[in-house]
């Protein structure tokens, strides 16, 4: 049990020493779209997009988006597209038309899974079909890719992720061991009274 806590300590100081040297991100803000850290907010006379990017899954390695958004105007046709590089796998979590009314608040989901290491943009189309002429507005981002095809730099969810997956394979190893160790000593022990010949 000892050596399951030894390692266990081993690697929890590990993964906190690479996280702690990955550089911090910081806001950029160019024109109408602001990004901070891992959100892409836009804002037109037709829609207000937020573009978010969650954290990775470790063990899949799919990236989770979620765009927010607050039409100004009634529509019952939009189109939500995704322009992604084909290096990656999309899995879209709505249709793609949907019916937006003006002002309330709308959210939708994807995931991305990467196939090749890079850097890369990536952006959100949102168009209402009208009969007269076409709204539309965008939202975008980048993301990098290394060859583990994990983002960088790496986020602290993602390493947390990581730990307590550890954690929970090390605590189901002891766990195993642990039941194996009592059951082997009853099993010794029956057949130690089975062979044990009669006086």
């Amino acid at each position: 049990m000892k050596k399951v806590l030894l390692v266990i300590t081993i690697l929890t100081l590990f993964y906190s020493t690479i996280f702690a040297q990955q550089p911090e991100l910081n806001g950029i803000s160019n024109g109408m779209d602001t990004i901070i850290e891992n959100t892409s907010e836009t804002s037109s006379q037709y829609f207000e997009i937020d573009l978010i990017r969650g954290t990775q899954n470790p063990i899949t390695k799919k990236i989770p988006l979620k765009v927010i958004i607050k039409p100004k105007i009634n529509s019952s046709k939009t189109q939500i597209l995704w322009s992604v590089p084909t290096v990656f796998t999309v899995s879209k979590n709505h249709p793609e038309f949907v019916s937006l009314n003006r002002d309330q608040t709308y959210t939708y989901t994807a995931s991305l899974e990467p196939k090749k290491a890079g850097q890369y943009s990536l952006s959100v189309n949102v168009i209402s079909w009208q009969t007269d002429s076409n709204k539309s507005n965008s939202a975008n981002t980048s993301i990098n890719i290394n060859n583990s095809l994990v983002v960088t730099p790496i986020e602290t969810m993602y390493v947390i992720y990581i730990v307590l997956f550890v954690l929970l394979v090390l605590g189901g190893i002891a766990i195993s061991i642990f039941f194996l160790s009592k059951a082997v000593k009853k099993l010794v022990k029956k057949a130690k009274i089975w062979f044990t010949p009669p006086y």
